[in-house]
């Protein structure tokens, strides 16, 4: 069965049906709205109009009308966990930089996000357990109380699209929120998480689309990197234990700053091809240094696979280091066509080994129910 990314989400499917038969005001967004009923107002117009919004969208300030059009940002950010990686990329106690605008003012062309989503998302309330989840993730990543309540509700916005929920998304939804408004960010991350060319499923507590990616992913590390692979292997370190890194994060936290946002335009403009890309060129930029270690010294080679600070340092090269991998994987060659095919092989291999899993886990739950010990006043009369 997929492994649990988040594993913290597993309480979501769970308890989901059971805490919120009906429409509640969450705890973060209450102080938006009096009444239940103005509450499913809001939940009723998730379809891009921010009328009921329960965070109004910035005011567009220089193109972006993101959190770092406010004048006080760095103050209230200062140390937040999101801006580790910045490296000074985004000017401390500055506005966002003007190249910086420039370039991001054309993501939402590259996915098409210029208009309201198509079809509108359905109204869907929130459970307690998501919302703790949606908190703690915004705890983890912005240091000011407003902020992670933009991100929290930003999230609640989106839910209605997965009904479901991984860090990945967080992460993307705060980088996102630095730079543009709220609706603007729905609007991307609706696109991401709804078509084919990107990466529908990824976002889920068990992504089976991207246990079946990281599968693909494995193939062709095989194919194009064997020795590699063979390491892999011989380590027990399987894709899905770092993948997810670059593939549901979107290598926030993974890349510098300099390179982050390169790395996310290219996966607006090219999509999930682009992701496999990326991955083929990390792996043969660290492929020397992979091989000098042994089969046992698994946490460097998860070390290296993650780029961590403590292999990598943001300033490697100037940081040239992580800006030229980007590069690197754009001139990486593949055939769409073939990552089309390897999805569909590894998509089957994956649905045969979970219906088995499925299997042994009814045949156990029938043996446990076989053995269980009938007392003689449990006995029928």
């Amino acid at each position: 069965a997929p492994v649990r990314h988040h594993a913290r989400t597993r309480r979501v499917g769970r308890s989901r049906r059971h805490l919120m038969p009906s429409a509640r005001i969450p705890s973060f967004i209450e102080s938006e709205f009096k009444t239940k009923v103005e509450y499913e107002a809001w939940v009723k117009s998730l379809d891009g109009s921010p009328a009921l919004a329960p965070v109004p969208a910035a005011p567009a300030a220089g193109g972006s009308g993101g959190m770092m059009s406010e004048p006080d940002f760095w103050d209230k950010e200062k140390g937040a966990p999101l801006l580790r990686r910045n490296a000074g990329y985004l000017p401390a106690g500055e506005p966002l930089p003007e190249s910086v605008a420039a370039r991001v003012a054309g993501w939402p062309a590259l996915c098409g996000a210029e208009s309201p989503p198509e079809p509108p998302l359905e109204p869907c309330p929130i459970d307690e357990a998501t919302e703790r989840i949606f908190l703690r993730d915004a705890e983890r990543t912005f240091a000011d109380a407003g902020h992670r309540k933009r991100m929290m509700s930003l999230l609640a916005r989106v839910w209605p699209a997965t009904k479901d929920y991984h860090q990945g998304l967080g992460y993307i939804t705060s980088l996102l929120l630095l730079v543009f408004d709220d609706e603007t960010c729905e609007r991307i991350l609706l696109r991401l998480c709804r078509e084919p060319q990107y990466t529908p499923g990824y976002w889920h507590a068990a992504p089976e689309a991207y246990v079946r990616d990281a599968m693909v992913y494995a193939r062709l590390v095989a194919e194009r990197e064997p020795e590699v692979s063979a390491l892999l292997l011989q380590a027990c370190v399987v894709p899905e234990a770092y993948v997810s890194k670059w593939f549901i994060g979107l290598c926030v936290h993974v890349l510098p700053f300099r390179a982050l946002f390169p790395f996310v335009e290219a996966f607006l403009e090219h999509g999930h091809i682009f992701l496999f890309q990326f991955a083929l060129a990390l792996v043969g930029r660290v492929k020397d240094r992979l091989l000098t270690f042994k089969p046992t010294d698994v946490n460097l080679i998860l070390e290296v696979l993650r780029l961590d600070g403590c292999q990598y340092a943001d300033d490697l090269e100037g940081g040239g280091w992580f800006v030229s991998l980007i590069e690197e994987a754009k001139a990486v060659p593949l055939d769409p066509e073939q990552v089309a095919e390897l999805r569909e092989e590894e998509g089957q291999k994956l649905a045969e080994k979970q219906r088995r899993t499925r299997e042994r886990e009814a045949q156990m739950a029938a043996e446990d129910s076989d053995d269980e010990i009938v007392f003689s006043d449990e006995e029928d009369d």
